[in-house]
């Protein structure tokens, strides 16, 4: 899931995903928090994260050095 941020409506979407990706947070924002108690991936603060990240991108993150990788780009000429 990649998000500006989340906010305590979310818990079910959060259940849901492979990790999470939001623009706004902190080690000690509602994002993490809940990640981190869900066992899901997260990376917080990724500016541009919703304009750089597209669905369909295969990505490979890393929650504990915070980085983020394309692997490959969706296809998105058709849209």
């Amino acid at each position: 899931m990649v998000t500006r941020m989340t906010d305590p409506g979310w818990v079910y979407l959060l259940t849901q995903a492979q990790g999470v990706i939001a623009e706004q947070g902190s080690l000690l924002s509602h994002t993490a928090i809940i990640s981190r108690e869900l066992g899901i991936p997260s990376v917080v603060n990724v500016r541009g994260a919703t304009q750089l990240l597209k669905s369909g991108d295969w990505i490979e993150m890393d929650g504990l050095s915070g980085q983020v990788t394309i692997l490959e780009e969706a296809d998105h000429a058709d849209h």
